[in-house]
């Protein structure tokens, strides 16, 4: 009898692993790298190639319901999240200005949102805005502290840090009215190993990588 009752419990295994449906999806993006997006209840998560739900489903994930040109690199472009080199953009909020980083392939925080803007990334690398503030004095009579906000076009590798400087500074006034979206990151890749980017003057550059 009980070996009646272990055979049928290994019979039954398989059928219990295989049989779990991800019910109630509003939609299904296409796969890139092996992970699905899915939208479910307003938010997006990420299936593997075997149906296994490896980034759960959250609200940072960057998506557009229209999106911009097919020139621009950067977050306005997403129409769905999309995985590239096991790389996911995320945003965040802080007083009301969106911010952009990265997660990997289970969810993990990897970068910090702390960028204007983003692309995906290719070949382990990244443009990005980076934000830089600095400090022009203090007034006393309104007791706040004055400050600048200039931004840089960047490179950055797979752990967020800075690879290189391409284009900058350009000057930017952090305020909701003025940061409802994110700066258009003026570059694109020319090659493998050159990139274009258009300076301060609003001229091009080209930048061997």
């Amino acid at each position: 009898m009980k070996l009646v009752l272990l055979v049928t419990v290994f019979l039954m295994i398989p059928l219990l692993t295989f049989s779990q449906v991800i019910q109630d999806l509003e939609f299904i993006g296409p796969a890139n790298e092996g992970h699905i997006p899915v939208l479910k209840n307003n938010k997006w998560g990420f299936l593997n190639s075997q149906g296994e739900l490896t980034v759960n489903f959250r609200n940072d994930l960057i998506h557009n319901e229209k999106t911009s040109s097919k020139t621009d690199v950067g977050v306005a472009s997403q129409q769905f999240p999309g995985m590239y080199d096991g790389r996911i953009i995320i945003k965040k909020v802080t007083d009301e200005i969106p911010y952009y980083g990265f997660i990997d392939s289970s969810g993990k925080t990897v970068i910090e949102p702390e960028f204007l803007n983003v692309s995906n990334f290719k070949n382990g690398q990244a443009l990005a805005l980076k934000i830089e503030e600095k400090s022009l004095g203090r007034n006393d009579l309104l007791d706040i502290t004055i400050k600048s906000y200039k931004y840089d076009v960047v490179l950055i590798d797979r752990e967020g840090e800075v690879k290189q400087y391409l284009a900058g500074p350009f000057p930017v006034a952090v305020s909701r009215e003025k940061l409802r979206e994110a700066p258009r990151i003026e570059a694109r890749w020319v090659s493998e190993n050159l990139i274009a980017v258009k300076s301060p003057q609003k001229k091009w550059e080209i930048h061997k990588i």
